[in-house]
């Protein structure tokens, strides 16, 4: 008598249905938060961080994949064994992890509402903005990479990042950019008449090198840059000519991304 071949684990799960009875608790992940208010967004974020990092989002993907009979990944299947043993029939059903119940939505449309949030259009240097403005895209990257294995995906999307509109990612990957020249025209002396200040251009132009892709899917010149960064008026030449020095630009309508 043969074995039975053992299925393969998924690296996704398969589709989902997150949609709950009346009988089933669940909470609103923005409970009490105004995302049309910064300082909110600022603390949805790093909510979302903390529960990424706690494993919370694949721990409750692991219990409706779970209770849906959908196969589970590796790392689900850790994070439910945390919860349950399998196979005991005495199980419960998993109402609430740590007194939390599910929340109402999956973790890539409260992740969605969140991004929609941190685009500054345009970025003006003399401005002031929050950490979430400054760090919150280049931080929730780096959190999902390193920790959204294993978490499933809606249609289309190839990784987790990727359940963010391609047009929207590239903006904030270069919004990102901006940050490096952030301050200038905030203070006295915060201007790149200074020698002393024009180091920032040479970051700015490093880290453009790291998000080429966005600088090729937006097909920025040194014209459109300039409609979505917003100078002091004294420091705009300046700039420009310190761009056009270092990339070898002829002219303010070159592609920056043939030069990087």
């Amino acid at each position: 008598m043969s074995k039975k071949k053992r299925q393969p684990t998924p690296e996704r799960p398969g589709p989902i249905r997150w949609e709950f009875g009346p009988e089933i608790p669940t909470h609103d992940f923005f409970e009490e938060q105004d995302l049309d208010d910064i300082f909110d967004v600022d603390e949805a974020v790093a909510n979302f961080i903390f529960d990424m990092e706690h494993r919370s989002f694949l721990a409750w993907e692991a219990v409706v994949c779970h209770e849906q009979g959908v196969p589970l990944t590796r790392q689900q299947r850790a994070a439910l064994s945390e919860l349950i043993n399998f196979g005991d029939p005495d199980d419960e059903q998993i109402l609430y992890i740590d007194e939390i119940p599910r929340t109402t939505e999956p973790w890539y449309e409260i992740f969605r509402k969140i991004v929609s949030r941190l685009l500054v259009q345009p970025f003006r240097t003399l401005d002031a903005y929050t950490e979430a403005q400054h760090d919150g895209w280049r931080n929730l990257v780096h959190c999902l990479n390193k920790h959204g294995d294993g978490l499933s995906l809606p249609q289309g999307a190839t990784s987790p990042v990727q359940v963010i509109p391609a047009d929207l990612r590239h903006r904030l990957d270069l919004q990102d950019c901006f940050s490096e020249l952030s301050g200038l025209g905030q203070f006295v002396g915060s201007t790149l008449e200074s020698e002393d200040e024009q180091y920032c251009v040479d970051d700015f132009i490093n880290i453009l090198r790291t998000r080429k892709e966005a600088v090729e899917f937006l097909d920025l010149t040194l014209d459109s840059l300039l409609t979505r960064l917003v100078l002091p008026d004294k420091d705009t030449p300046i700039f420009i000519r310190l761009m056009r020095t270092k990339l070898g630009m002829e002219s303010t309508s070159d592609r920056i991304a043939d030069h990087l």
